[in-house]
């Protein structure tokens, strides 16, 4: 499952090249619906078409320039391996593709900037997560979004716990356990019989042992982990809870975790109890962001209801927080020079949807941006923000 992290998003927008060209579908998986995919994509493509012909680009200039998409349609492997949503993202220099765990509806957008707004809710919000299954057989990481949970392989974890304690009471066995003997009874202190971590031992410190694992664990995990700024959700018995917690530097570890033997626990279960904790992390946050701005409105604090002030805030580095209505568009150009905001009745070549470029803005600029439905939003505009100062 490929995620959509910020530092993906600040990526995309800043390495673009020449003119833009952003379609999302919603695409089929399996069964005989998926012949449509190639069939939406043809459509979506011709609707590119005729934007570049708008913008003066001759018919040999947009069949070369759009040769990238065209030759997926009849690419059978690409159509093999999709998710439930495709967002494609075209500009001179190469083509992007994101097979996403999430349903897009039909758009393109052609100008100088990729339109990156349906990919926000996929990091914030609807929710990109990290969880950390601690098992006796191998700790295990997952990413994981409201839609799907998949295994992290490329992540160089040490031995498991199980293999460390096993090693430990082999070093160790001249204390712990003795060879039998033929005047040892059966069962008296030959054989280790089986033992296991958590059933503690006379000569053995458990719990610094682990903490001492959990160290060398934190190190391979935050080595991966570098950068990120989503959940982390911990998973396994309750009383290794508080001993990662101690060894863990991961900045984003919630502290509400899964505190049950996960390790034949399918990925399905653990992803739908996770996903409830995730879930309300991120309603909390929401919740607490909606009221930051209830009170600054109260109190003609700083903030940033009309699109005006929004574009200009997130342009110049203003914006903390920016809110913006799912599913809607405000077209138009912004002259920085002037700090002039040009409204417009409908897309053209020569304008820009306004609400994605102040996403753009703020998330280049380190602001946070929240996407919700508009009936959570708070006013009566399809964007508000809260301002740095």
């Amino acid at each position: 499952m490929q995620t959509i992290t910020k530092e993906l998003l600040v990526d995309l927008v800043k390495a673009t090249e020449g003119d833009t060209i952003s379609i999302y579908m919603p695409t089929f998986v399996t069964g005989r619906e998926t012949q449509q995919n190639p069939i939406r994509l043809k459509n979506l493509i011709s609707q590119a078409e005729d934007q570049l012909s708008e913008q003066g680009m001759s018919q040999g200039e947009r069949s070369s320039y759009l040769a990238p998409l065209s030759d997926l349609l009849s690419d059978a492997g690409f159509w093999q391996e999709q998710n439930e949503g495709l967002a494609l993202f075209l500009d001179s220099s190469q083509l992007r593709i994101f097979r996403l765990p999430m349903r897009f509806e039909e758009a393109v957008e052609v100008g100088d900037t990729f339109h990156i707004k349906p990919l926000v809710p996929l990091f914030q919000g609807n929710g990109l997560f990290y969880l950390l299954s601690l098992d006796q057989e191998r700790p295990k990481l997952f990413v994981g979004t409201k839609f799907k949970l998949m295994r992290v392989d490329e992540v160089d974890f040490p031995n498991s716990l199980q293999d460390m304690f096993d090693q430990y009471y082999e070093f160790h066995s001249h204390l712990q356990f003795h060879t039998k003997t033929s005047a040892q009874a059966p069962g008296e202190g030959g054989d280790r019989q089986g033992m296991h971590f958590g059933q503690g031992g006379e000569d053995i410190d458990e719990k610094a042992e682990i903490l001492n694992y959990f160290h060398r664990f934190d190190d391979a995990l935050m080595e991966y982990l570098n950068g990120e700024d989503a959940p982390l959700v911990l998973a396994g018995a309750e009383y290794l809870h508080p001993l990662f917690k101690e060894a863990a530097s991961y900045p984003h570890l919630l502290e509400i975790g899964i505190t049950k033997d996960v390790s034949q626990m399918t990925p399905e279960k653990m992803h739908e109890q996770a996903w409830k904790i995730v879930k309300h992390q991120y309603d909390a946050d929401k919740e607490q962001a909606l009221g930051v701005f209830r009170s600054l409105r109260e109190n003609e604090g700083e903030i940033a209801i009309s699109i005006e002030e929004i574009i200009s805030s997130a342009y110049f580095k203003r914006i903390h927080t920016l809110f913006v209505a799912e599913d809607e568009n405000i077209y138009g150009s912004f002259d920085p020079q002037k700090m002039e905001v040009n409204i417009e009745e409908k897309p053209a070549h020569h304008n820009n949807d306004l609400l994605n470029m102040a996403v753009v803005h703020t998330i280049i600029n380190g602001g946070n941006v929240l996407v919700m439905p508009k009936d959570e939003f708070p006013g009566s505009q399809p964007a508000a923000a809260i301002l740095r100062y």
